[in-house]
C-alpha cells in the first residue's frame, strides 16, 4: 500500500531570526504562540518539540540556550486559483456554485468578474502573473471566466511549473469536480 506524503514547508533558523520574521509578517501563522512556549517553558524543561495545529517545531538548545535553533515543519495546503470571479458575484447571485471545488484547497480569486482582455492585455497579464506567482505543483486552477483569460492563465502557470500543473474539471453528469494533471512535456503513445 502506497501512502501519499503530504508536502511540507520546512525551515531551520534561530529564535531571534524567527522573531524578526514575525515582526515583518513573513512567519507562518501560529508560530508566535510556539515561540512564547519555547522561551518560557522550554529552557526549564529542555523541551525539544512543540506542536500547534499543523505546525511542529523541533528545538535544539545544543549551542545556545537563550537563542536555540528551531526547525519548523508545516503541512502545506493546496490552493485553488479561481481565474475569474463568477458572473453575478457582485450582485450576490453567482451564476454557478463552485463550492464543491473547495475540498481541493483554499480559494484565491485572480481577477474580478468583469475583467476583459480586449485592446491592451499587458495590465491584465501583469495582474495574473502577480496572483499566480505562488502557484505550486500541489495547487489547482479552476478555469472560470473569459476563455482568452483562461488561456493566458494556463500559459503563465505552465511557464512557472515547466509545463506541469493541475486543474479542476466539472462533470455535469456526476455533478462534481475532478482533478486533471497536465504535463505538456509528457512523452506518451499516440493511441493513449
Amino acid at each position: 500500500m502506497l501512502i501519499e506524503q503530504k508536502p511540507k514547508y520546512i525551515r531551520t533558523l534561530k529564535v531571534s531570526q524567527l522573531r524578526r520574521d514575525l515582526e515583518k509578517g513573513v512567519a507562518p501563522e501560529g508560530v508566535g504562540i510556539l515561540i512564547d512556549k519555547i522561551m518560557s517553558e522550554g529552557v526549564k524543561r529542555k523541551i525539544t518539540e512543540f506542536t500547534h495545529e499543523n505546525i511542529t517545531v523541533k528545538v535544539d538548545y545544543t549551542n545556545d540556550v537563550k537563542d536555540p535553533l528551531l526547525t519548523m515543519e508545516k503541512e502545506a495546503r493546496p490552493v485553488v486559483f479561481v481565474i475569474q470571479e463568477i458572473a453575478g458575484t457582485r450582485h450576490g447571485v453567482p451564476k454557478i456554485n463552485i463550492m464543491g471545488a473547495q475540498k481541493y484547497g483554499e480559494f484565491v480569486f485572480c481577477l474580478p468578474e468583469m475583467s476583459q482582455i480586449i485592446f491592451s492585455p499587458g495590465p491584465l497579464i501583469f495582474r495574473l502573473r502577480e496572483k499566480l506567482k505562488s502557484y505550486k505543483e500541489i495547487d489547482y486552477l479552476l478555469l472560470t471566466g473569459d476563455p482568452a483569460i483562461i488561456g493566458v492563465a494556463c500559459s503563465i502557470v505552465s511557464d512557472i511549473t515547466n509545463g506541469k500543473y493541475k486543474l479542476l474539471k466539472w462533470d455535469k453528469q456526476e455533478r462534481r469536480y475532478y482533478p486533471i494533471e497536465i504535463n505538456l512535456h509528457e512523452k506518451g503513445n499516440k493511441d493513449e
